[in-house]
This record gives structure tokens, C-alpha cells and sequence, in this order.
């Protein structure tokens, strides 16, 4: 027969306090007891009082005040979402991406820069490779903001318009000569999270820095023919107002291999 463990001291806790706020026991807005008090209220020490209370602003029903305490959070409307999808178009002279449909903040910085570890990494080039790094804040009708950079090792351009770049390339442009060059393209994609650092919070105009993710989307552009990497896209934007949308389509899985 299997072991019923109990649930940990402060996951006790947070469920009561989780009922209590839901009850009305602490209006929208109002502070709730101290960690002495609740400590003593509930019989647990102030350890536990502070795992719970951390448990219940992870879920977005406390605020916590540096130096004044923690607020049950007010009711607040949905904010819009904005929606990007990651499909790439293409007619028989032109490629296109939902970025077409943002706008500058700022004037876009382009710099000559050598690759990273992480980038060279995902590149499959090695480390202070020469590169062009073009980046962007991007605004879109919503409101909604976006980081968009565009990185393009020298060799992958060499020949084509990419290697002399002005601040107005956009991913769309540069996928039309890296094929012009390379041939066909395909795109593989991740997409990653984690808190925010402070400049982003002030470019993205995140409100609940503490409280509020970044996503962060990855995409490589590579050959068809021989899934050579070309390009690397970074896009990074607050989980609260932007969802990534992808197309699938199904392919052949690849042949298996006689045992």
C-alpha cells in the first residue's frame, strides 16, 4: 500500500490563508497580520509563516511592501494579450513575420560584436566569431513591448546586402538574401523563461517586476539542405501580455535504425 505523506507545515498554511482571503476575511487591498502574529495565531513558526506567504504572492494573491508588510491584491481586469505568431510567410519574391505588424520605440542600434559562448553555442561557430548584432524595441498597438535582436555571423553574409546592415533590417529582409545566398530555409525555435533584469523591467515597461516572467524565443534560421545555422533571433517580452502562437505541420519521422 502506498505512503500518504502529509503536505509540508507552510503548504498547511497557505491553503488557510488561501481561504481566508477568498472568504472575504481580508479585504482587496488590505494588509494582512504580521509574520509575529500569524506566527502565533496558527502555531507555526515564522519560517513557515514566510514559505506560505511567498507560496500566496507566487499566485498573484499577495503583494509584498519592502518594509511595510504583505496586501491582499486587488481585483484587477485582465489585461489584453497580445499574440505573436511565430510562422514565417513567404510569396515568390518576399518573406513576412507577425513583427511586421510592430513599431520602433527607439531608433534600432546596430554594433559589430563577437559572438558569445551561448550564442556561438547555439550557432554551432565558434566563440568571438565576427558578427552583426541588430537590436530593437518594438511597441505594438496594444501596448504590448518586445526586445528583438538579430544576430548574423560575418560568414553566413558575406556577399549579400546583410554584411554592410542598416538599423531598419528587419528579420523578414534578412531571410530573403540569406536564401538568395544559401537556398531554402527552415526555422527551429525554443522558448524559455525567467525574471526580468532592471533595465528590462524600465524598456518593457514591466509594472510587477517581482511578479511578472519574461519569455525569451529563440529562433535560428538554417538550410534546408543541410540544417547549417544562419541567423540567430532573440525575442524577449513579459509572460503577462504576450503569447507566442506556433504552426505545426506533421512530417515523416525519420527512418528508424536496424537494430
Amino acid at each position: 500500500m502506498a505512503t500518504i505523506k502529509p503536505k509540508p507545515m507552510h503548504h498547511q498554511l497557505a491553503d488557510t490563508l488561501r481561504q481566508a482571503i477568498r472568504r472575504g476575511r481580508w479585504a482587496p487591498g488590505s494588509q494582512i497580520p504580521t509574520e509575529p502574529v500569524l506566527s502565533q495565531q496558527y502555531g507555526v513558526s515564522r519560517a513557515t509563516v514566510r514559505l506560505a506567504v511567498q507560496t500566496l504572492r507566487a499566485e498573484g494573491l499577495l503583494d509584498v511592501v519592502q518594509g511595510r508588510g504583505s496586501f491582499v491584491r486587488a481585483a484587477r481586469d485582465e489585461a489584453p494579450r497580445t499574440t505573436i505568431q511565430r510562422a514565417v510567410t513567404r510569396t515568390s519574391a518576399s518573406y513576412g513575420t507577425s513583427a511586421d505588424e510592430w513599431t520602433d520605440v527607439e531608433t534600432p542600434s546596430v554594433s559589430h560584436v563577437g559572438i558569445d559562448h551561448t550564442a556561438a553555442a547555439r550557432l554551432a561557430i565558434p566563440e568571438g566569431e565576427s558578427a552583426f548584432l541588430i537590436e530593437r524595441l518594438l511597441a505594438h498597438p496594444s501596448g504590448a513591448r518586445i526586445r528583438h535582436t538579430i544576430l548574423l555571423p560575418m560568414e553566413a553574409i558575406t556577399g549579400t546586402p546583410l554584411a554592410s546592415p542598416a538599423t531598419d533590417v528587419t528579420a523578414a529582409f534578412a531571410f530573403l538574401h540569406l536564401a538568395h545566398r544559401h537556398g531554402h530555409l527552415e526555422w527551429a525555435e525554443t522558448v524559455s523563461a525567467r525574471m526580468p533584469s532592471p533595465d528590462e523591467r524600465a524598456a518593457l515597461q514591466i509594472q510587477n517586476a517581482d511578479a511578472t516572467p519574461l519569455l525569451i524565443s529563440h529562433r535560428i534560421t538554417r538550410t534546408q539542405a543541410t540544417g547549417r545555422p544562419l541567423m540567430l533571433e532573440t525575442t524577449t517580452t513579459p509572460a503577462t501580455s504576450v503569447d507566442f502562437a506556433f504552426t505545426t505541420r506533421p512530417t515523416r519521422p525519420a527512418p528508424r535504425t536496424p537494430v
